[in-house]
């Protein structure tokens, strides 16, 4: 039975002129791992919330471990994990 996870991630001050949430939220979902997939996704213009089926059980903190090493990369630069 999959495990259901919401995740948050709002723009800092970091974030590039003109970032959308919801190319932010697509490259999140694409550096997360294959296996998890996006139940769900809403979006205003300085944040985005992922609804994440994953396979199996995972705790949240398996899950913001993930989602933190992709906001690490620099696709994602500007943009943070914050509880949804």
């Amino acid at each position: 039975m999959p495990t259901h996870h919401r995740v948050r991630i709002v723009a800092t001050a970091d974030v590039p002129y003109g970032a959308a949430s919801e190319l932010a939220a697509v490259r999140l979902v694409a550096l997360l791992p294959a296996r998890w997939t996006c139940a769900g996704l809403e979006c205003t213009p300085t944040s985005a919330v992922l609804a994440l089926a994953l396979p199996g059980e995972a705790s949240p903190a398996e899950v913001a471990l993930a989602v933190d090493a992709a906001l690490a990369q620099s696709t994602l630069r500007g943009w943070a994990r914050v509880p949804a």
